[in-house]
């Protein structure tokens, strides 16, 4: 059984660096959070989770929000009289 957490640990820990090096941050922000994130693992993880700001692919659009598409989606919702 720890051998499980032990791997998914592992997992979450690889996809968190995968994150932060995917990032447009200076290389010393990216040394320190990693750095932070190998002498405390469970914390540096953690903290990096809630602190990261949001990439813009997190970001989900509201209902009522307009999006890119909505002159075209006004315009075929109006029907000629």
């Amino acid at each position: 059984m720890l051998t499980i957490f032990a791997i998914l640990w592992l997992l979450v820990w690889a996809l968190v660096l995968f994150d932060l090096f995917g990032r447009n941050w200076s290389t010393l922000t990216k040394a320190l959070w990693a750095l932070g994130m190998l002498i405390f693992p469970v914390v540096g993880v953690i903290a990096y989770l809630i602190v990261r700001p949001e990439a813009t692919s997190d970001v989900y659009v509201e209902a009522g929000a307009p999006s890119r598409d909505a002159p075209d989606e006004r315009a075929r919702d109006h029907h000629p009289v």
